[in-house]
């Protein structure tokens, strides 16, 4: 009787063993999903964002080729939206954009466009998401506005509500000095315009404590394409 015993209590207890493990490896394989997703969603955040620097839809075509006073796939600053930023053509129009989100802002953003006062002012601004949150962009904010929110995204976490992913893009003028931003492969901007954007994404994961960042710097008009 007490072998049967011993052996039932055994039993009881390599069960106990084995559904613990389980469920620690379902854990373990939930956090490791919920953290390629927030992967996947900030590097789809990136291209996004590149095509809004761009002004083009995901196909290439224009955002808004006939809508008066539009720039791209953004609105220029004017009476309707007084400070509405865009992303400049020229310097003069740098200038112009600049001042538009610069002018009495404690955060130099606004719509997911930044022109910091230089490259380390906002450089880990991604661990302030909550200030960060209310002068970024969401996927297909600007890009995709068209679209009904069904054909925007396969992936939940880039859904505008509940809102769980952000980009900003800082702009600076180019210099070719040694502390100067690098895009990848070492592009060099044109010199009619020398802009070079540093973007950040942040995805928030289901599960708390999922974060995921991917920056990326962007020439959009490199010199190679003018010679």
């Amino acid at each position: 009787m007490l072998t049967v015993m011993v052996v039932l209590v055994l039993c009881v207890l390599a069960v106990a063993a084995n559904t613990r493990s389980g469920l620690l490896h379902e854990m373990l394989v939930g956090h490791q999903s919920d953290q390629l997703r927030a992967q996947a969603a900030a590097e789809a955040l990136v291209r996004d964002a590149e095509i809004d620097i761009l002004g083009v839809l995901p196909d290439g075509s224009p955002c808004q080729p006939l809508a008066p006073g539009a720039i791209g796939c953004r609105m220029r600053g004017g009476e309707a939206l007084p400070g509405a930023p865009y992303f400049p053509s020229s310097i003069d129009e740098f200038e112009e954009a600049r001042a538009l989100v610069q002018v009495g802002a404690a955060i130099p953003c606004r719509d997911g466009i930044c022109f910091p006062a230089s490259l380390q002012a906002l450089e880990h601004i991604e661990d302030a998401l909550d200030t960060m949150q209310a002068v970024g962009a969401h996927y297909g904010q600007f890009t995709r506005s068209g679209l009904a929110a069904s054909a925007v995204t396969g992936n939940p976490l880039l859904a505008p509500t509940p809102a769980r992913a952000w980009y900003w893009i800082e702009a600076f003028l180019y210099d070719i000095g040694p502390d100067s931003l690098k895009a990848r492969g070492h592009l060099q901007p044109d010199p009619v315009r020398p802009f070079v954007y540093r973007i950040t994404a942040v995805a928030l994961g289901l599960k708390p404590g999922t974060r995921a960042v991917v920056k990326s710097v962007f020439v959009p008009y490199p010199s190679e394409q003018m010679q």
